[in-house]
């Protein structure tokens, strides 16, 4: 009798668990969120408990069983529609129907989709990146929002469920579940599911089909596995559409290169379903690798701050037609009516041409595309001189030139009139007096724009060539070395790199030579640009690659990790590569070469010194915060001078003993290295500008405070801070007596040594560059793609 009742106890528990459920997918139309009797079903629309998946018959009805193991049912929500609560119910044996409301979202087109990809935001504070993500996708008709996980920890996600979701958004917003998501509780994505739902699901928006996986582990053990998620993608994805365009989104890049998402004994091929676009973050970078006619890879770094490898701060807008992703923009925010006219503003800032006068804007809006910029000379009377529309020459930069007379003395306004695409306007004035005898030391000599961002790359002047390289985080084939005429700014040249070049170019005999991010080498002919060799170093490892490498003796030191490499410039021979470390993520500084030894670093890891010749590892260090490595060192009788986490340090080349530390508040994440004179020590921060140290003492000397920057680059540094943010990721170059910087809030400084200013110029866009001398001229590259050319004088 008691196994009787056992067995019946049984199956009635398994009966309890596994119950039939039934329901409807409907449009909701008047929008109630219950369905009424005239509201018609959807035929065809998915349904799954995350194990099985159904579908909807021709009157939107639907039947299924729950696994025992199931805790949500969820739909995948077909193009033209959003849903009327949300997309997923809580499994509940006790409710038998459940239905799901849809209603038109009007922002989708069937054939053009634009969405918007934010990922790694981490913080539980509202920032201005909110709003310009918000009123980026009402102005620009972007239809969905996705976040790509590491929401995160228990304040991060609770904050986004409560400000961060499809109603306050205006839009369509997912989420995905990063390592940081999966945190204390019953399972580790207890919380995840509380406020967001299931961990996968799919969903279809415009042409495109989306599939939603979940990080496959993290801070906390996650109750579901590999092979459920993969089996459920299977049965999902057999249902799909075989044209429409798959974008795959997890929190990392889960299955590489092949796209073969692998659990112990599951495996799918995601291009067998006509993959097109692989979303993930997770290495707070920015890197988009791959093709429009195949599969494009996009990773972006946060919204809300710096990179860990000093990436700027952006989302990221994805267009996406019937073939796959057409179009990949990165937003940088914080930027409202961003408007700087760069010349003529004052009279180290005047270009002429033939008669005319030539004009240069930066213009940038976080939340609007810009149509058209016009700008007007005005003068004392209130009289327009003349009316022209400049030509846009980059993402922030536009140009022109108007023919005008004017005399000396004599006070204009120049009014920038800036259309944007969703039919507002700005307008900014700005005066000028025309002296033809100017008493700055500062003039410009020229100006160019090569079409694209440069991110670290310092102009290199060889000959009468400037050379200068482009990032392209949108991968978008903008990514370029550019060979300028020196006494003209005219491009000579240009040689198209299969991605960013982030860093600094080397030269040796004739041979220029860089490393791009996915960590090809290129050695290019200073002449014509012709390619002399190739060699792929990584191996298509990840992240992207970011280091300076350095040229010694005809040897191009590059890479990173086990691909550490000595090459030979005239012929690419490969001298040696690492084999003594490999882990952590690349230092954005500049390798170093002394005598005999290479200075190098990664980020989460050590300080490392190799021997020149060989590239043994001599000796690591990581303590004292020297494990969080951006930037580079430099070499002098006393040792090595190198800055860790927050602390300034005097180190034996030949053992690492500290010789002598100093550790402040202040945080030195930037890509510079330290600046070391006579008595002085200068160092740029993240925080609070400029910092002159005593050489001697390690003591604070004098800091020079600039501006707030434009764009976020430095790991961590965030508007959200509340507090003037001064980074400086140029280093600090020493000419005669005075120093020469730029800075990330978009202005070049000339102090002296006793950090006291003696120039500045407003150039309306972030320096992350190196100043170059040549002779009585210095030149400048900054983010908008300009490069100057100034001529100096010392007075």
């Amino acid at each position: 009798m008691k196994k009787l009742l056992l067995a019946f106890g049984t199956l009635f528990f398994c009966h309890y668990v596994q119950a039939q459920h039934t329901g409807h997918v409907y449009v909701d139309q008047n929008q109630n969120k219950q369905m009424d009797g005239q509201e018609i079903g959807l035929p065809g629309v998915k349904v799954s408990d995350g194990y099985e998946v159904v579908q909807t018959d021709s009157k939107g009805q639907f039947n299924i069983t729950a696994h025992s193991k199931a805790r949500f049912f969820f739909i995948t929500i077909p193009s033209g529609y959003k849903a009327s609560r949300t997309h997923y119910v809580k499994v509940d044996s006790k409710e038998k129907v459940i239905d799901f409301g849809l209603i038109k979202d009007e922002s989708q087109n069937p054939d053009l989709l634009r969405f918007i990809q934010v990922t790694d935001t981490e913080t539980p504070l509202y920032g201005s990146w909110i709003d310009n993500v918000r009123n980026y996708a009402r102005n620009q008709q972007a239809s969905v929002i996705l976040h790509t996980g590491d929401i995160c920890y228990e304040p991060g996600m609770q904050f986004h469920a409560r400000q961060v979701n499809s109603d306050l958004m205006g839009r369509s917003t997912y989420y995905a579940v990063g390592n940081h998501d999966l945190v204390k509780g019953e399972y580790g994505e207890k919380l995840f599911e509380d406020l967001f739902g299931p961990t996968y699901y799919s969903f279809e928006a415009g042409p495109a089909y989306f599939v939603v996986t979940p990080m496959g582990g993290g801070d906390y053990a996650p109750s579901y596995t590999s092979d459920q998620v993969i089996a459920w993608l299977k049965k999902d994805l057999a249902l799909k559409d075989k044209n429409k365009p798959l974008i795959f989104i997890n929190h990392d890049l889960i299955g590489g290169k092949g796209f073969v998402y692998k659990g112990k004994t599951e495996s799918i091929d995601l291009k067998q379903y006509n993959l097109k676009g692989y979303l993930y973050g997770h290495w707070h970078n920015n890197y988009v690798f791959g093709k429009p006619d195949d599969v494009m890879v996009i990773s972006t770094n946060a919204p809300n701050k710096g990179g860990i490898d000093n990436s700027v701060g952006q989302f990221m807008v994805i267009d996406v037609d019937k073939t796959g992703i057409k179009k990949v923009t990165p937003k940088y925010p914080n930027l409202k009516d961003h408007i700087e006219l760069i010349y003529p503003t004052s009279n180290s800032m005047t270009m002429a041409e033939g008669g005319k006068w030539m004009i240069s804007a930066n213009v940038y809006d976080s939340e609007r595309d810009v149509a058209s910029v016009k700008v007007s000379f005005i003068d004392e009377k209130g009289n327009r001189l003349a009316l022209t529309g400049l030509s846009q020459k980059s993402d922030w930069n536009w140009r022109g030139a108007v023919p005008v007379a004017i005399r000396s003395k004599k006070n204009l306004e120049l009014l920038l009139e800036v259309n944007y695409k969703d039919g507002s306007q700005a307008l900014k004035k700005n005066h000028f007096v025309v002296d033809t005898k100017p008493k700055s030391n500062i003039r410009l000599a020229w100006s160019a724009n090569i079409g694209a961002h440069v991110w670290k790359t310092a102009p290199l002047v060889q000959e009468n060539r400037v050379f200068v390289a482009t990032i392209d985080d949108a991968g978008s084939g903008k990514s370029k070395i550019v060979a300028l005429d020196k006494n003209s700014g005219k491009t000579i040249w240009e040689f198209e790199t299969k991605n960013s070049i982030k860093q600094k170019l080397g030269y040796s005999k004739g041979v220029v030579v860089a490393t791009d991010a996915g960590g090809e080498v290129y050695a290019l002919n200073e002449t014509d640009g012709k390619l002399i060799w190739t060699k792929n170093l990584s191996g298509g490892r990840l992240p992207s690659y970011v280091s300076a490498g350095v040229v010694k003796d005809g040897y191009y030191y590059t890479g990173s990790h086990d691909y550490l490499s000595a090459i030979q410039v005239k012929d690419g021979k490969v001298l040696w590569q690492n084999k003594d470390w490999n882990s952590g993520e690349g230092m954005p500084g500049e390798l170093l070469a002394t005598k005999d030894h290479l200075v190098t670093g990664a980020n989460w890891n050590n300080l490392f010194v190799h021997d020149l010749k060989t590239g043994k590892l001599i000796w690591k260090k990581g303590d004292d915060g020297l494990r969080f490595q951006s930037g580079g060192a430099s070499v002098a009788n006393e040792g090595l001078y190198v800055t860790g986490l927050n602390g300034l340090f005097l180190l034996n080349e030949n053992s690492g003993d500290v010789l002598k530390k100093k550790i402040y508040t202040d945080e030195f994440k930037v890509m510079a290295r330290p600046l070391v004179l006579k008595d002085l020590i200068v160092m740029p921060t993240s925080l609070a500008g400029l910092k002159g140290y005593d050489k001697n003492t390690f003591e604070e000397r004098w800091n020079f405070k600039t501006g707030e920057a434009l764009v976020y680059t430095s790991a961590y540094t965030s508007p959200d801070l509340n507090k003037l943010v001064g980074t400086i990721e140029s280093g600090v170059l020493a000419h005669g007596n005075r120093l020469f910087f730029g800075a990330s809030d978009g202005y070049f400084y000339v102090l002296d040594f006793e950090g006291k200013l003696i120039d500045k110029i407003n150039l309306g866009a972030p320096v992350l560059a190196e100043t170059t001398f040549g002779e009585d001229r210095f030149y400048i590259a900054d983010f908008a793609g300009n490069v100057y050319c100034f001529d100096w004088k010392d007075k």
